[in-house]
């Protein structure tokens, strides 16, 4: 089962805009699981969020939206799919502008997208994949894409953060980075995503099981005061659904940098706040019942330390008491707070990563007036006869269907 079989609506779907063409009232909606984008004419209010994604996931997932359609009109109570088509000026799929391989250092490796083979699909422009490697081996790894456009600086600063952080070295405690992915349009090599080491076993928030150890904090913490005050980079969403066991090595690993930014830059955030909310999470699995509609980013560490809350769930496995853990992050907490607050010690990498600017977006003919920007429009380069790149691909549910039993789903969306 892939992530978007049980994911929230609002999490596999995005509403890019709701407006009006002759045709009517319709809602533009991206289709994370399907990476495509539709129209959906109504007639009626299409900006209601749940409303709009329920009726599109019933259409979708019965299999009644044909792969080439851009559009569909339903009935206004939504229950009946009464038309849909495929017409070049329906079609508002925006195609981000990826930047060309000569943007990025030489010597990292790389891997063309057509050779991953999809394995499943973990989140929001996340997948497993497997690639061959020499020697007639094949290897499994995350790969990270960029489909949608409004993710593109924050798409640039996570590929160059994880790039900084893999030009000093690997860390025990940090997934590491493995490829760039490439893809060749027009005959110019551009950069669609990266991959990263794929492990196995789920997250911390995905088994409260599991045994957690009382190395594992003391791991977390030497990591996180690697990545402040070795590299300068905040993670900024070091809570438990990014946190791995490697049953191999026996290590706590810390994952995905789509939240990260330089030390200094978000004084609101603070990844030392983050730990204790994650271990307050791994320890009670009460976060979300006690801190009901706050964001995790906005609790305070140490006040958090100090209220009468720690209460182990029964389910969570430890190999220390709860004191011993609140122990460890309470002189931790008190460490890096005073730190914070004193000018004689003042927080500064030692070794900082490198944050290179967004470059400026391309030109783009915009019609027929050439201007910059991130994105440009699919049907004005087909219009154009011009290449592009696709990555639509069949939905989760339609994985199973007898027809494709036994073909290989590429990462660019196709069955071989």
């Amino acid at each position: 089962m892939t992530f978007f079989e049980h994911c929230d609506l609002d999490q596999r779907f995005t509403l890019s805009k709701s407006s009006w063409t002759p045709r009517g009232q319709y809602a533009l909606v991206f289709d994370f699981d399907q990476r495509r984008a539709i129209k959906l004419y109504m007639n009626e209010d299409t900006s209601d969020e749940d409303v709009v994604f329920k009726i599109l996931a019933k259409f979708v997932d019965s299999g009644a939206i044909r792969s080439d359609s851009v559009w569909i009109q339903v009935s206004p109570d939504g229950n009946e799919l009464i038309d849909q088509g495929s017409e070049v000026e329906e079609d508002y799929t925006m195609i981000p502008c990826y930047w060309t391989r000569d943007q990025f250092p030489p010597a990292l490796p790389s891997v063309h997208r057509s050779d991953l083979v999809e394995l499943d699909r973990l989140g929001l422009q996340v997948d497993r994949v497997a690639y061959d490697i020499p020697k007639g081996h094949t290897k499994e790894a995350t790969f990270k894409y960029l489909v949608y456009e409004n993710n593109i600086g924050a798409f640039w600063e996570e590929v160059n953060c994880i790039i900084g952080m893999h030009a000093r070295g690997t860390h025990p405690n940090i997934v590491s980075f493995d490829r760039l992915v490439t893809e060749t349009v027009k005959g110019v090599e551009k950069i669609v995503g990266f991959t990263t080491d794929f492990i196995p076993g789920g997250t911390l928030d995905d088994s409260k099981t599991r045994l957690f150890k009382l190395k594992y904090l003391h791991q977390l913490i030497e990591t996180v005061d690697f990545l402040n005050l070795e590299l300068g980079v905040v993670h900024g969403d070091v809570l438990s659904w990014n946190l791995l066991i490697d049953e191999r090595t026996d290590n706590l690993l810390l994952f995905d940098f789509n939240s990260a930014f330089p030390l200094g830059e978000k004084p609101e955030i603070s990844d030392v706040d983050l730990v204790v909310v994650a271990m307050f999470d791994v320890i009670t699995r009460s976060l979300g019942d006690v801190f009901d509609g706050e964001s995790p980013y906005e609790i305070d560490g140490v006040q958090l330390l100090a209220a009468d809350l720690w209460e182990k769930d029964p389910e969570v496995n430890l190999d220390a008491d709860v004191s011993e853990f609140l122990r460890v992050l309470k002189a931790w907490v008190e460490r890096r707070k005073a730190a914070e607050v004193n000018p004689e010690t003042e927080e500064v990498a030692r070794n900082p990563v490198e944050w290179p600017e967004l470059p400026d977006p391309p030109l783009v003919d915009c019609s027929g007036v050439m201007e910059p920007r991130e994105s440009e429009m699919r049907q004005r380069l087909i219009m154009a006869g011009q290449p592009y790149m696709a990555w639509q691909r069949p939905s989760s549910h339609d994985l199973s269907l007898p027809e494709n039993k036994g073909k290989v789903l590429l990462a660019t969306g196709e069955f071989v």
